[in-house]
């Protein structure tokens, strides 16, 4: 059995960037502050999660063709990255593959789209620990093979979600957290929902219809079933109005498990590590990873 742990880069990153003073910088002036927060988050992660294995996952395309085809209004009002940022990730990149660590992105799609297929194509009795700040990963915990350690603050608050989890804070089951969504929506991802349904009615009507399809053709039926429905005119008609949108959302925001995904894994080179530990300013925290890394169990099976 081999325990993974999935790293949402691109999210953590990002995260990382706003988390750090942009006066943590390289010899060059240039910030260095986001690679330097998420190298110490994995090397803290490693010590406490005592991971077989890091996948340093990324977005190859954070606004993906077939997904803005579908609705073009998805991400649309996102700001570019902080101009700080970009560089940094090609900082990331070289120093994880000095250290041996393996790397993934899926072409024209985003890093969750990746970790959504590394996770359907792990080996029967595998265990991924998915880490992220993107909600939209939260479809794919399945006891006991995903769970996602959500991040709240950094990785010293991570708030652990599988099955049992999820349903504790969001009240539906993991199976039925991407109709959850479609119903409550995303502003940070331009996803408005259903007008007036927030996560109290999303719940309630996940409840009570099986499928997203359900609610809509009730919602269309000459004499509805379901209580909701038939109690609020208004909520009915804002499901009627919103069959279109439904419709587009089931195509925008289930994550995609059976796409062409890029890895790539250098052999170690510590000489290189230290020269780029030096160039970028990164010598404590590529110190703590490294030694994170020496002192993890390789025994596969625990």
């Amino acid at each position: 059995m081999t325990h993974r742990l999935l790293l949402d880069a691109s999210s953590l990153m990002y995260r990382a960037f706003f988390s750090i003073p942009p006066t943590v910088t390289g010899p060059d002036g240039r910030p260095v502050n986001a690679a330097h927060g998420y190298l110490d988050m994995v090397a803290s992660l490693i010590v406490s999660r005592q991971p077989n294995e890091c996948v340093h996952v990324y977005d190859d395309d954070w606004r993906p063709a077939p997904r803005v085809a579908v609705y073009a209004g998805y991400k649309a009002a996102r700001r570019p990255d902080p101009e700080g940022l970009p560089p940094q990730f090609d900082m990331l990149r070289e120093v994880l593959a000095a250290l041996g660590q393996p790397q993934a992105e899926a072409p024209g799609w985003e890093a969750e789209d990746a970790i959504g297929t590394l996770c359907a194509r792990a080996a029967r009795g595998d265990r991924a620990d998915i880490v992220t700040g993107d909600r939209d990963l939260i479809q794919l915990v399945r006891d006991p093979a995903v769970r996602v350690l959500f991040t709240v603050r950094g990785v010293s608050d991570l708030r652990v979600l599988d099955e049992t989890g999820v349903q504790q804070r969001f009240g539906v089951p993991a199976s039925r957290y991407v109709d959850f969504a479609i119903l409550r929506g995303d502003p940070s991802d331009g996803l408005p929902g259903v007008q007036g349904v927030g996560e109290k009615t999303a719940r309630a009507l996940v409840h009570e219809y099986p499928t997203i399809d359900a609610l809509v053709a009730d919602a269309n039926a000459p004499r509805r079933t379901g209580r909701m429905l038939q109690r609020s005119p208004r909520l009915c008609g804002r499901i009627r109005g919103a069959a279109e949108y439904l419709a587009a959302m089931r195509e925008v925001v289930p994550i995609r498990t059976n796409l062409e995904v890029r890895t790539w894994k250098e052999d170690r080179d510590d000489r290189l590590a230290d020269e780029l530990a030096e160039r970028y300013r990164l010598t404590g925290p590529v110190g703590r990873l490294r030694r994170a890394l020496e002192a993890t169990s390789p025994e596969p099976d625990r």
